[in-house]
């Protein structure tokens, strides 16, 4: 008799999932908890999506796997909808190609769900997308390529070689430009700017914009970098005595625990 009521139960239960389906569809498209506006990623005639960054016109990739745009559809229809975009700058762009040649672009700043803006939009519409394209979609595009925990090899040295320039140059104002390192601009990402920004700020030191100046430019050129193993040298120049000096970025990942091991100097290693 249990046994019936159980079956039974469990009958029901499937009957109300098929009938409720589109029901419960309709109540989050209400909630505001999913939209219907890329409905049409579903569509077979989507040939493939380019993912395109701002920074390196190197950096393209071209999605064609049925799977994986399906994957992005999830990310996008739960997405929100926002009165207002980011003020951050757009770290890719993301193309979506049928197969009549029709594109629609859309900008990204990534790792930004946090906000209560936009940080997925084009002209006709806005949304705050989660973190699940950066760690789903972006991140499996490059993994093998990138330094591990390349943020803090990348920026954490350029904060330990801050300290020392200051010494260097005291009382000279001091300014970082990011806008020459060819090799590491596609994975530089605004958010992760504005993180050492206000890092550098509580050092008294400016990242540069283009225009911008200061007495002592550092400029950060990577010259090379695996999984395991960064390199990169920066030039200090002193514009007030038109001198320069150069600084030796070497950087060895250890493991998890320990994360990098950062050596900085300003002569270079024989085997650099």
């Amino acid at each position: 008799m249990k046994a019936n009521k159980k079956w039974m139960a469990l009958l029901l239960v499937a009957l109300l999932f098929m009938t409720g389906c589109s029901q419960w569809e309709a109540f989050q498209i209400r909630q505001g908890w999913k939209n219907t506006d890329f409905e049409f990623l579903k569509s077979p005639d989507i040939s493939s999506i380019i993912i395109q960054s701002t920074r390196d016109p190197g950096f393209r990739f071209v999605v064609t796997d049925r799977t994986t745009i399906l994957g992005l559809y999830e990310s996008l229809s739960s997405a929100k909808a926002a009165e207002a975009i980011i003020v951050h700058d757009a770290d890719y762009i993301f193309e979506i190609h049928d197969l009549d040649g029709h594109v629609q672009s859309y900008h990204y700043v990534a790792g930004m769900s946090d906000q209560n803006r936009a940080n997925f939009y084009n002209e006709e519409g806005q949304y705050i997308v989660t973190d699940r394209i950066d760690n789903h979609l972006i991140q499996n595009l490059y993994t093998i390529r990138k330094p591990r925990y390349f943020e803090r090899v990348y920026y954490g040295s350029l904060l330990d070689l801050i300290k020392v320039v200051k010494e260097e140059y005291n009382g000279k104002s001091i300014g970082v430009r990011f806008s020459g390192d060819g090799e590491a601009l596609k994975y530089q990402l605004s958010r992760d700017i504005e993180n050492f920004r206000e890092k550098a700020l509580k050092e008294g030191v400016l990242v540069l914009s283009p225009g911008e100046k200061a007495d002592v430019v550092l400029d950060i050129k990577t010259q090379g970098y695996t999984t395991t193993v960064y390199k990169a040298v920066v030039t200090a120049q002193d514009l007030s005595r038109g001198s320069k000096k150069e600084y030796y970025i070497w950087g060895t990942y250890v493991n998890e625990v320990t994360g990098w091991n950062i050596l900085i100097q300003d002569t270079k290693w024989d085997d650099f």
